[in-house]
């Protein structure tokens, strides 16, 4: 292992949109530093797109786009429930959020959701 991941005093993993990937990825690379699950919240259908073409492994649900492109709001939803499932399972120290234009929304609501 690289001498600068040994010094490292926390992971983020890159951006998705799976709980089931993040908790795979995290069981295939074990570490005792905390890690931090990359949420962003998708804030149109072209955000999708572009996403798409500018980084080849991010793996967007079709069924999330079309959510996007019939409710903008769909995107905070699906990104507050993503924060919600990781938090649950247990296995990260929290998510490294990327709210777009959509910070109020998001921060309000997992406000109100706070447990």
């Amino acid at each position: 292992m690289a001498t600068w991941k040994q010094a490292a005093d926390f992971v983020f993993v890159q951006v998705g949109y799976s709980v089931e990937a993040f908790l795979r990825w995290r069981e295939a690379n074990p570490t005792d530093l905390p890690v931090y699950a990359g949420v962003m919240v998708l804030a149109s259908a072209g955000m999708a797109t572009r996403l798409r073409a500018s980084i080849p492994d991010i793996d967007i649900p079709d069924e999330l786009v079309h959510r996007v492109s019939d409710d903008p709001a769909a995107g905070v939803d699906a990104a507050c429930e993503q924060v919600r499932a990781l938090r649950d399972t247990g296995a990260f120290a929290g998510v490294h959020l990327v709210p777009v234009s959509r910070f109020r929304e998001v921060a309000a609501r997992l406000e109100r959701e706070r447990p």
